[in-house]
């Protein structure tokens, strides 16, 4: 399911950041700041091979796994279950 939802992200990554460009643009009223965010986006959501190839595949795994690993990851889901009781 992670890899259909990248592909569908993916599909639709110009509309996303111009979205998220309009948005830091309104907040900052930096244009240049708000085009750099927009970019960054587009370039996270770049499909790395075709939707079902081995390379894509591998970079979604890639992903899985550093976010299983991120002491960033894991101290949110502390936080969660010790305060809302979430697993």
């Amino acid at each position: 399911m992670l890899e259909a939802s990248f592909a569908c992200a993916s599909s639709h990554s110009e509309e996303i950041a111009s979205m998220i460009e309009a948005a830091v643009l309104n907040i900052t009223r930096n244009s240049a700041y708000a085009n750099r965010v927009a970019e960054g986006v587009k370039s996270r959501l770049r499909m790395r091979g075709a939707p079902d190839s081995k390379q894509q595949k591998q970079f979604i795994m890639d992903l899985v796994d550093n976010a299983l690993t991120s002491w960033g990851t894991s101290t949110y889901d502390w936080l969660q279950k010790n305060m809302h009781g979430y697993q």
